[in-house]
């Protein structure tokens, strides 16, 4: 079993949410990798990026779906433990989110992965912008 631990920031964006319930599909792409062993060594991933489907519970709280790319072939499957939360910031102009995800599925270097990932986001809804910062912890089959 390896460990590999991963700090990313992303920038993407998402429609306002519509329908009933309201739901919305966000997209994003790093600008930012950190990936590393757990013996410190790197870790090859050169850009993750994600399409996922949000639909909200209520008037902050969301649940969450999605598949992570992180590479040619390399992919998983994501599902937000518990509602995550979206509400105002300091910042007028901005509104602050974060979710926890648990992976529940792998492919290419990353089949049978499982792990954690916790998101913190702030999103500008006026343009429908978003910028976002990850930390996963994954175990390799």
């Amino acid at each position: 079993m390896r460990r590999v631990a991963i700090s990313a920031r992303f920038r993407g964006t998402a429609a306002e949410p519509a329908g009933d319930p309201p739901a919305t599909d966000p997209r994003a792409t790093s600008v930012a990798i950190e990936a590393t062993a757990a013996d410190g060594a790197p870790f090859a991933v050169e850009e993750i990026s994600y399409a996922n489907h949000a639909v909200f519970t209520g008037p902050r709280s969301f649940t969450e779906t999605g598949t992570v790319r992180l590479g040619a072939g390399d992919e998983v499957d994501i599902a937000a433990v518990s509602d995550g939360m979206l509400g105002p910031s300091a910042d007028s102009d901005l509104l602050h989110g974060a979710v926890f995800y648990s992976v529940v599925d792998g492919r290419g270097r990353f089949a049978g992965a499982t792990g954690l990932i916790t998101s913190n986001f702030l999103l500008r809804p006026a343009a429908g912008e978003f910028e976002e910062r990850w930390v996963a912890v994954l175990f390799l089959a």
